[in-house]
């Protein structure tokens, strides 16, 4: 089980890495290719600014929504979490771009023709629109990496059984019922926390049982992990 444990925390930890250091990192290669800022920076400069633009603003979105969810503990779903961290993150976001383009723009002057005049309707359109792409994306992405891959990071925890139920059921021996309808619940991809939540038993157990009966999870490929 100590393996199995550390293997999970293993995933969990390639998983934190490829969201919050490749997803931005690629999506910084796009906007590069597509944007006008090699005309304007070179290839080095702009690969520098947009990246600037991408990795502090994810990280910042990161950490307010990672906030969010301790903060609420399951009581809301996982899309509306993850809105909720990037609407609040949007000041400092904000806050940061306007640093980082005014310290630009004072090295490479021709920057102030992408961007509209200060606190004018075209600035503020420009920011709305920005804002919104910038919720919806953050909020697909953390989505599709909980349900493709499993990502807990910002997950809500399911209930598990309450009190008295795990008392009765935390020890209680498996019937072929029991197996059958495990087998069913894995083959459906449901991960362990979630099938310990409708068979009112531990996820310590979903897991043994797992293991011992050699299932596996089609949606993993992995006996162990969530």
């Amino acid at each position: 089980m100590e393996l199995a444990a550390q293997l999970r925390l293993s995933k969990q930890a390639k998983l934190d890495l490829v969201f919050f250091c490749a997803v931005p990192i690629v999506l910084a290669m796009l906007s590069t290719v597509l944007g006008p800022y090699v005309s304007i920076f070179g290839t080095e400069g702009a690969i520098a600014y947009v990246l600037s633009l991408a990795i502090v603003p994810w990280w910042l979105t990161g950490f307010a929504t990672q906030l969010v969810s301790k903060r609420v503990q399951g009581r809301l779903p996982l899309w509306l979490i993850a809105a909720i961290g990037a609407i609040i993150s949007g000041p400092v976001v904000s806050l940061y771009v306007h640093v980082v383009n005014s310290i630009v723009g004072d090295i490479w002057p021709a920057l102030d023709a992408l961007r509209p005049a200060t606190f004018g309707a075209e600035h503020l359109k420009a920011a709305v629109l920005s804002e919104g792409r910038a919720v919806v994306l953050w909020i697909a992405f953390v989505v599709i990496f909980e349900e493709t891959l499993g990502w807990q990071r910002f997950a809500t925890p399911a209930r598990e059984a309450n009190r008295e139920e795990r008392f009765q059921l935390s020890g209680a021996e498996w019937t072929t019922d029991d197996d059958a309808l495990l087998r069913s619940l894995i083959g459906s991809g449901k991960p362990p926390r979630a099938i310990a939540l409708e068979m009112k038993r531990t996820v310590g157990g979903i897991r043994a049982r797992t293991a011992k009966l050699g299932l596996r999870n089609n949606r993993l490929g992995d006996t162990s992990a969530d």
